[in-house]
């Protein structure tokens, strides 16, 4: 028996198909990279996100359910957890989130929250019967956001 050996038939790769394959996989590894390398970085931001609306829903619910009148007359000497109407929020400015005893929540310690409280015309209601409330809430990472309401004297 007589084996025959065929060097006329090639088989494998040649180094100009190796280094293009190298090349290649690198451009799209780098891709891929920058892509995970961004998500990463900005991943926390929608979290922050909603924890902010989370805050200012939570203020902002706070004042609705406030009276629109005083119902003592007193505005003198009221601190966050004897407010009793809608108008003693203007002005409130937390450093750090405060439930509605005016205690800190030491995990929201990094959000800032300013409220506005100012009489506001709406659809034909006088001025002096609406108010347009404004819980602003920011954070270093993110910026602020916004939530605006009415209430009215009814």
């Amino acid at each position: 028996m007589f084996f025959k050996c065929h060097y006329d038939e090639q088989s494998g790769f040649t180094l100009i198909e190796i280094i293009t394959t190298i090349v290649i996989l690198g451009v799209a590894a780098t891709a891929i990279m920058s892509v995970f390398s961004a998500t990463v970085r900005t991943s926390a931001n929608p979290m922050i996100q909603q924890q902010a609306i989370s805050i200012a829903e939570a203020y902002m619910e706070e004042i609705m359910l406030k009276s629109f009148n005083d119902p003592d007359g007193t505005e003198v000497g009221e601190s966050r957890s004897s407010f009793d109407d809608i108008d003693d929020y203007d002005g409130l400015t937390d450093n750090g989130v405060r439930d509605q005893n005016n205690n800190p929540i030491a995990s929201l310690a990094d959000y800032t929250v300013t409220v506005t409280v100012a009489n506001s015309s709406l659809n034909g209601i006088a001025v002096a019967d609406a108010f347009l409330i404004t819980v602003n809430v920011a954070h270093s990472v993110l910026g602020s956001t916004a939530l605006n309401g009415y209430r009215t004297s009814y």
